[in-house]
């Protein structure tokens, strides 16, 4: 979804139905809820704006709309769907909705399988009416929330996309550099198929990506109503193992979103019809067993029991990686992070205040407490802030557990 995808590939006459394994379900949302409420913040962070904080504009493809996280653009219908709708207002500008899951660890144990699936209905609109529309359901290696500037390198895998309300279905890998690298950027690796039976706009599908570490080549299987179109394999031509463990071998977190205009759609359109959702009845993510090292690549901080007070910075202890906490100065909030015997490349804090939405900032480093800190306003007393932090530490980045501080 960064960046378009315009080429299809053969698939080397292979079209098996999807295989069966021992699947365990680790996550998931079925968006059950009363009408004209968000999602669950505790599954889901909106994008907001036009692009990340430092990242590339027009979210990096162009694309003409303001992400919001109003209940006009992202919202629960009552009837076990999620509603993403892209709305054009009498000026001619489009709103519309990009959401992510909190959860960045989702990832195909060593030696094992990653499945994610979602059942959804593109927006039911086709013709000249569905020019911009560019609805998509993906992934981002987790090394690019709150870096911004590492793609394609940190990795995306696009279980679907379609534009402009075509009947077709598009899966990508996106990989190593742009322009060109094994992933043929800014295209990336890419096959797509007709939906069957009803259009993909016209009805509910299944769309899904398997991770595959148990092969040798490892792959990546995308799946429309459980039949395999397309596969991507870690001997591709031109794939080297550095890009593809770096694309691949980690963990990621999933996004929804409708795009509206961009390069590889085009922008929309006078007859462009606007208020048509994307429907989601669901987003499942399973795994199986593996033979290598536990659930998730990318390793987990030593992290230490959360504490509502501020932790003197004597707090390291042998074997501790970072201690954090956070402390009350006034009416602000101050959570901090420190680091136990090594230098953060950066610290992003990940915060929600009762009543607002989720707030993804850096954090600055003071030398005099040799923390890194920052101040969160609007936190009531005896209200909760719920906080987690990403780390860069020898390069690599890692995400922390979810940890609440009560304000006196």
């Amino acid at each position: 979804m960064l960046i378009l995808v315009l080429s299809s590939y053969a698939l080397f006459n292979r079209v098996p139905s999807a295989q069966a394994a021992s699947w365990n379900l680790v996550w998931g949302d079925d968006f059950n809820g009363s009408a004209n409420t968000p999602p669950s913040s505790s599954n889901w962070l909106y994008d907001l704006g036009t692009s990340y904080p430092g990242g590339a504009g027009n979210w990096g493809t162009g694309e003409v709309e303001t992400m919001t996280n109003s209940t006009n653009n992202v919202y629960l219908d009552g009837n076990g769907h999620l509603a993403i709708k892209p709305i054009r207002d009498s000026n001619g500008n489009w709103t519309s909705g990009r959401i992510e899951t909190q959860n960045s660890s989702f990832a195909a144990p060593v030696g094992g399988k990653m499945a994610v699936e979602a059942s959804l209905q593109m927006p039911n609109v086709t013709g000249a009416a569905a020019q911009g529309y560019w609805p998509a359901f993906w992934m981002l290696g987790s090394s690019f929330r709150g870096n911004y500037t590492n793609w394609p390198m940190a990795g995306e895998i696009d279980g679907m996309e379609n534009v402009n309300g075509t009947n077709v279905e598009y899966g990508t890998l996106h990989c190593g550099v742009a322009p060109g690298g094994p992933c043929n950027e800014y295209n990336g690796l890419g096959g797509n198929t007709p939906c069957t039976g009803t259009t993909c706009q016209a009805g509910f599908h299944t769309y899904r990506v398997e991770v595959d570490r148990s092969t040798s080549p490892e792959e990546i299987r995308w799946y429309l109503d459980g039949v395999e179109f397309w596969h991507v394999a870690s001997n591709n031509p031109g794939m080297d193992p550095t890009t593809w463990a770096n694309a691949v071998d980690h963990s990621f977190f999933i996004i929804l979103n409708i795009a509206m205009g961009g390069s590889w759609p085009g922008n929309p359109s006078g007859a462009t019809a606007s208020g048509v959702p994307m429907l989601v009845d669901y987003v499942h993510v399973y795994t199986t067993s593996g033979s290598g090292g536990g659930p998730t690549p990318t390793p987990t901080p030593n992290t230490p029991t959360p504490t509502p007070t501020s932790t003197p910075t004597s707090g390291c202890t042998s074997g501790t990686n970072f201690v954090q906490g956070a402390a009350r100065s006034g009416s602000t909030t101050v959570p901090w992070f420190q680091p136990c015997g090594w230098t953060a490349g950066y610290v992003i804090l990940h915060y929600v205040v009762p009543g607002q939405v989720q707030q993804n900032v850096y954090m600055t480093y003071n030398n005099s407490t040799a923390h890194w800190e920052y101040n969160v306003s609007g936190l009531g007393s005896g209200q909760t802030l719920q906080y987690s932090f990403t780390y860069q530490q020898n390069g690599l980045q890692y995400d922390t557990s979810t940890y609440s501080y009560t304000a006196p």
